[in-house]
């Protein structure tokens, strides 16, 4: 006879990013860098949906450019007054029929997984179900706001919020602009090559 747990529930994250592009590359990077929680069939997966609507715009590109790239409300280029709009809050569904685990086996790897990955993005809210078929044995997770939510303060701070300087996990995987600079200084290089300082670089 086969024990078998089971995992099911959401997440809200919120990830960096200053498009859309780059806040998905940054969550897909961190969920392909977490612990697996295990089944001897399959593991836990993990199913990513974007938040409706959108919670950051801005009139200008990420290079802090008006650009004519940029859209209306309506979602079609304007050439006159396009916004940078983008939804960094995801939600994660997390759903696993794990084959011959324990209660406490699973618990303990999805608490690893979690952990793991609010030090790297910022977990809003949780609300998981993890239920072991044979004892009987089930608990549920059901974390959120900031004063009900432990996992919210675990996120790891970026080099220039941190007083020691300390890069976050999630840091290499954001451009920095150059100092007094909107693009970072591999541009720099090639759309002001006349500039000696950046040629001293």
């Amino acid at each position: 006879m086969s024990y078998w747990t089971h995992v099911n529930g959401s997440i809200i994250v919120d990830v960096p990013g200053r498009t859309q592009e780059e806040s998905e590359y940054v969550l897909k990077t961190v969920l392909k860098h977490l612990p697996v929680v295990t089944g001897s069939e399959s593991d836990m997966d993990v199913f990513i949906q974007r938040q409706s609507g959108t919670n950051m715009s801005s009139s200008h590109d990420e290079y802090v450019m008006t650009t004519n790239n940029l859209v209306d409300r309506y979602g079609d280029r304007s050439r006159t007054r396009g916004w940078l709009e983008v939804q960094t809050k995801y939600i994660l569904t997390v759903q696993g029929d794990l084959r011959d685990r324990e209660f406490d086996d699973t618990f303990k790897e999805f608490m690893n997984w979690l952990c793991r990955l609010a030090k790297r993005v910022s977990v809003k809210s949780v609300l998981v179900r993890i239920e072991a078929e044979y004892s009987g044995k089930t608990t549920t997770l059901d974390y959120y706001g900031y004063d009900k939510n432990p996992f919210i303060h675990m996120e790891e701070c970026n080099a220039w919020e941190d007083d020691n300087h300390i890069p976050s996990w999630t840091e290499h995987l954001l451009w920095r602009p150059y100092e007094g600079y909107t693009m970072p200084l591999s541009l720099l290089y090639k759309y002001y090559p006349e500039e000696t300082e950046f040629r001293k670089k």
